[in-house]
């Protein structure tokens, strides 16, 4: 084929967006697998979810998912993964509320920001939670935990995954609604704060229903389910009474983490149109919410980018208030 004839080609292909950098186009999106960011450890119900959420992509599109774990940091290192990404549809990532909502409040001197640093494409999910006791406390229910730790209040701690993220600062909110004294005690991760409370350290947890077998240690009494947020029960759960119930705030959104899918900023707008229907697509088909969401204690969404960008606003809102509570306030 002569040269000249190679060049116009060549041309027109990067005219109509067919030759882009990470071989991804507008025209033909995606033409090479998409590296999705996330930051948390491979193995736990989030990362089994992006890798199946990837394969679902694929039987829709050329091409799937590389899913990359940036671990660590109340998600600030998977943010700064993100943040440094070629904004050209290579790179789409998965971030938290702590990511979004409470980090920007936490942390004095944040090295992004998720407003001007991220384009929202879609909630994946809500993820549904709840607190949990050691049996061998001896109270039956929230109200009598509350009067028990008034009259020992050197006897309870609870844990968490970290300082700033919602297993601390829901339960400090809870502590601020009732006047209960209990110690917080941070661990670095999920493993060790179940370690930790199985071997008494702790005696009380706020985490996510899906953890793995957490379900079925509440509704066998292997543990006591104390509440769930939100005014009503939940399935997987339903011996377990609701914020509602308790005389606590019914407003489920306030204290309910969530997992969405950002893209870095200034990514091309058709983009994200061509991802935001196929995730949401995917989430809303009945067999995958049942088997990665639904099962797991999650509820699936898939919003328009514009209703997330706007929820995004709301909740940040709500996230600064349980950061003011709890006065938590971290150094990057």
């Amino acid at each position: 084929m002569p040269v000249r004839k190679l060049l116009s080609i060549a041309a027109l292909a990067g005219a109509f967006g067919l030759v882009a950098g990470a071989g991804v186009t507008q025209t033909g999106y995606p033409s090479a697998p998409i590296r999705v960011i996330i930051p948390l450890a491979p193995g736990g119900a989030i990362d089994v979810m992006v890798r199946a959420l990837g394969k679902a992509f694929e039987q829709r599109n050329p091409y799937g998912f590389v899913v990359e774990s940036r671990a660590g940091a109340n998600t600030i290192i998977a943010a700064n993964a993100c943040k440094a990404a070629p904004p050209d549809g290579g790179t789409i990532c998965l971030f938290s509320r702590s990511t979004v909502s409470i980090n920007p409040t936490l942390y004095k001197n944040l090295s992004y920001d998720p407003i001007k640093d991220f384009e929202p494409i879609t909630n994946l999910a809500f993820a549904h939670q709840v607190l949990i006791l050691n049996k061998n406390v001896p109270v039956k229910d929230f109200k009598e935990l509350v009067a028990y730790s008034k009259q020992n209040p050197d006897k309870l701690n609870f844990g968490s995954f970290g300082v700033g993220g919602d297993t601390h600062l829901v339960v400090e909110w809870l502590k601020h609604e009732t006047g209960a004294r209990m110690m917080h005690v941070p661990y670095k991760g999920a493993s060790d704060a179940m370690l930790a409370f199985k071997s008494g350290d702790i005696q009380l947890l706020y985490l996510i229903i899906g953890n793995p077998d957490i379900a079925r240690q509440v509704n066998e009494g292997e543990v006591k389910g104390l509440l769930v947020p939100g005014a009503k029960r939940s399935p997987l759960i339903p011996g377990v009474p609701s914020f509602g119930e308790a005389g606590l705030s019914p407003d489920q959104s306030a204290f309910e983490t969530w997992f969405g899918m950002f893209a870095p900023k200034g990514t091309p707008a058709e983009i994200v149109k061509k991802l935001n229907p196929e995730l949401s697509a995917i989430v809303k088909t009945p067999d995958f919410a049942n088997q990665y969401l639904i099962s797991k204690g999650f509820e699936p969404v898939g919003d328009a980018s514009e209703a997330f960008a706007k929820f995004i606003v709301e909740d940040q809102k709500k996230g600064k208030l349980l950061v003011d509570i709890s006065g938590a306030k971290l150094e990057q």
